[in-house]
């Protein structure tokens, strides 16, 4: 053992630089919340909401906009778990589609909330528990009969073999799921008979898609000289520093505070503005067609363009709400890599996107003939043919995460 000294340079963030750094996460409304705190505090900042963003709460706004995000929103104040945790909740109600069923990973719902992926299953299986119908927050058709045999007391062995293999009743009939489940038939018939009286989609109840968390932070309109992107200011707080020569010797500090804070909120205004701006023009197709316009796009562009590091632009898009003419979309959903395939053109946005692929991959599935459907190498053909080259395997996993069966099933399906 010896003593030894040495020296060395590092840096480090200062307490002033991390609170700029935290409000860029900030929404329009949490960004309020947090400036009402902090003028509660300071004499010297007079802070300014618009007109109705400091009344109604969560239940207010979800009793007033009705559906299927009012329903369950009413329910998460009597869930221990969701009052403990409001934030994750919300996150796994964004995620519900019209169907009743998470649109997204359980993984991609912690990250967005900041937790870990054991929170989050702790928070699906009470919400999966606590709010009726049975089956709503399910990851599938499968997972949604799984929660509804158990709240009728009919998740037994048998019933659960059938859900495992409930994709071969399309392909084989319940022979098929008898074989690959090791049952006799009368089990099979007695299990499928009561999957019959479950509600599939119990989502579709209450009319349609979940209504929006909370009001859009960014909305864009066309103009007569293109499409104009703004801050949403009905939703966006006015901070100012109150000029008082009177202030009493010893506040100067309090001052400085203020005039700091007033400076890092209308940075943060601007930088979200320039990033929101930055996207979307790279994104004009989109504005312009909708989703099957979309093109690759990456943080690390957008913030070369800017001149700001990867992860400010991460932190800016990560919650930001954008209500664009093909409706409210979060702006990280505007960023896709696409998928990895041979061509003279690999500049970043010189390709479509995975999801604009997906989506013109279900209109061509939709479109065609009921009684020829189109194989997977037919539609890696014809997407071929629209510029957008892609393997026949790749088409086979756009087509089973749209959750469309192969081409025989679909036959009989329509037959």
């Amino acid at each position: 053992m010896s003593l030894r000294l040495t020296q060395s340079q590092r840096q480090s963030l200062g307490f002033r630089q991390i609170q700029g750094i935290a409000l860029l996460r900030l929404t329009n409304e949490d960004l309020a919340a947090d400036l009402a705190r902090r003028a509660a505090q300071n004499p010297f900042l007079r802070l300014r909401l618009p007109a109705g963003t400091a009344s109604p709460g969560t239940e207010d706004l979800a009793d007033s906009q009705g559906g299927l995000y009012a329903h369950v929103t009413a329910q998460l104040r009597l869930i221990g778990a969701a009052r403990a945790d409001e934030a994750l909740a919300l996150a796994f109600v964004e995620a519900l589609d019209g169907n009743g069923w998470l649109d997204r990973p359980l993984s991609h719902i912690a990250a967005s909330a900041q937790r870990s992926l054991a929170q989050a299953e702790t928070m699906l299986t009470a919400l999966q528990q606590g709010i009726e119908p049975a089956g709503l927050f399910a990851s599938g058709l499968a997972d949604c009969l799984r929660l509804q045999a158990i709240d009728r007391d009919q998740h037994s062995p048998a019933m659960a073999a059938v859900l495992r293999h409930l994709d071969l009743l399309a392909q084989g009939g319940a022979a098929a799921v008898a074989k690959a489940a090791g049952l006799d038939p009368d089990q099979v018939a007695a299990c499928l008979a009561r999957i019959r009286r479950m509600d599939p989609r119990p989502g579709l109840a209450f009319g349609g898609p979940p209504a929006p968390v909370r009001a859009p932070d960014v909305i864009v309109s066309r103009a007569a000289q293109g499409w104009q992107v703004a801050l949403n200011r009905a939703t966006l707080p006015v901070l100012d520093v109150i000029p008082d020569a009177r202030a009493a010797k010893g506040m100067g500090a309090i001052r400085a505070e203020a005039e700091w804070l007033s400076s890092i909120v209308e940075r943060r205004n601007r930088t979200v503005l320039a990033v929101a701006r930055a996207v979307l023009n790279r994104q004009r197709g989109f504005l312009d067609h909708g989703p099957g316009a979309l093109l690759t796009l990456s943080r690390a562009g957008i913030a070369a363009d800017l001149g700001l590091h990867g992860s400010t632009v991460g932190r800016v898009a990560r919650d930001l709400l954008v209500d664009t003419p093909h409706g409210l979309r979060t702006l990280c959903s505007l960023f896709d890599g696409g998928p990895v395939r041979a061509g003279p053109d690999r500049r970043p946005g010189a390709q479509p996107a995975a999801a604009a692929i997906r989506h013109r991959l279900g209109q061509l599935i939709a479109a065609d003939d009921p009684a020829a459907p189109l194989g997977d190498a037919e539609l890696a053909a014809a997407l071929c043919r629209e510029g957008k080259p892609l393997a026949r395997r790749t088409v086979a996993k756009y087509r089973e995460a749209l959750g469309i069966p192969v081409c025989a099933q679909r036959l009989r399906q329509r037959a």
